[in-house]
């Protein structure tokens, strides 16, 4: 990952942890701005990702999870289209056609929930 893309994920970690309450931050990054609170990352292009203390099991490397390994972690719950395209081809390693395929399939089990 970039310099950049680390300080990006210093700063989100830090903000993640440090409240409880939304926060929108000023600084660009490359999905624009976004506001963190107890549950959810949302991105101003439309992705979100649901904070997670822990998963069921063992995300593989596939799998769309933010902070990969690190005490506060985030699991992808929307794409937005401009994003959709890296994101589908990222899941294809998983052996999913797309994004609505894997979130059917995976994203539940992964964080132990069922449907």
């Amino acid at each position: 990952m970039s310099r950049y893309g680390d300080g990006i994920k210093e700063r989100m970690t830090s903000r993640a942890t440090a409240t409880g309450t939304e926060q929108a931050l000023d600084f660009k990054n490359p999905w624009g701005r976004y506001s963190i609170d107890a549950r959810w990352i949302a991105f101003e292009c439309g992705c979100a990702a649901e904070r997670v203390a822990s998963f069921a099991f063992r995300p593989e490397r596939w799998d769309p999870v933010i902070f990969e390994g690190l005490p506060e972690q985030a699991l992808y719950e929307t794409v937005c289209s401009r994003h959709l395209e890296g994101m589908n081809d990222r899941l294809r390693f998983g052996g999913f056609v797309d994004f609505e395929q894997w979130r059917r399939h995976r994203r539940d089990a992964l964080l132990g929930r069922t449907r």
